[in-house]
């Protein structure tokens, strides 16, 4: 056998080894990077003002777990690994820009500020600023039942964008993308009794009186994957004091807890 057909052979076995996951996990990326970076002169690194070294990062900020139903591709290949990364940097760096911003405002107060700043509807606010929606990768049924407009699908984005930026460049880079995109919006997010966070407020109010931590339970996920509607009771101390539903499980846990913060006589 001649070495050429040797070599030939060998390329021949490489390629029948190769994990079949491999070709589908590569188109998956040039398709995104190709989408992402499609128009050159209005790319989602232009309105987001941060350009990626390894825009695969950017590209899987996106995808939401719905796209990959029926695709050769993985669970972990979604954002949501990436939006539990973003979450905390999120907090972290809301954290601190209210540390300073406030210089002797008590913790408990710091905690109110940070929690209507970081809600879902204040996230999804900044994730329209960007035109998110209509970079996100959602299955089909998620497309026709809006996904590319709801709260939570935005603000989830939102952190894994976040999240995508930190593992590309770190955290100042992340701040900076921060100070565009969010922190203009604080005074007004602070003054709308819209961003109220009641989940937040019920667990200072129950630690306060040391009544123990609030328990969600789900009762029911109702409608097709694409239009859920989840509803959640709210327990303390073994009796349900509130019960809401929602588009997305934090949604309806708002709810709930504001049900029970008005059973209580604790709403403002």
């Amino acid at each position: 056998m001649t070495k050429s057909k040797q070599n030939h052979e060998s390329e021949q076995l490489a390629v029948a080894a190769t994990p079949k996951t491999a070709r589908p996990v590569r188109l998956f990326q040039a398709v995104l990077n190709q989408f992402l970076r499609g128009k050159k002169d209005d790319t989602l690194e232009m309105r987001i003002g941060y350009y990626f070294r390894d825009p695969e990062l950017l590209a899987q900020a996106v995808v939401h777990r719905s796209w990959i139903v029926g695709r050769d591709l993985e669970y972990y290949q979604t954002n949501e690994r990436l939006e539990f990364l973003g979450d905390s940097v999120l907090n972290m760096l809301v954290t601190d820009y209210l540390y300073h911003l406030f210089p002797k405002l008590p913790e408990g107060d710091l905690s109110k500020k940070k929690g209507a700043i970081v809600s879902g509807k204040a996230l999804a606010e900044s994730a329209r600023l960007w035109g998110l929606g209509s970079f996100l990768r959602v299955g089909k049924g998620e497309a026709k039942g809006g996904g590319r407009e709801k709260e939570s699908l935005l603000a989830d984005a939102f952190e894994s964008v976040i999240g995508a930026v930190y593992l590309d460049g770190g955290i100042e880079p992340c701040r900076k993308v921060l100070e565009k995109a969010l922190f203009p919006s604080i005074e007004r997010i602070l003054s709308d009794e819209d961003f109220v966070n009641y989940k937040s407020l019920l667990l200072e109010s129950m630690q306060a009186k040391s009544l123990g931590m609030p328990e969600y339970q789900v009762l029911e996920e109702a409608g097709p994957e694409h239009q859920k509607i989840f509803h959640i009771q709210v327990i303390l101390n073994g009796e349900v004091c509130g019960k809401g539903q929602g588009a997305s499980k934090k949604k309806a846990e708002q709810e709930a807890a504001r049900a029970a913060l008005s059973a209580l006589g604790l709403a403002n």
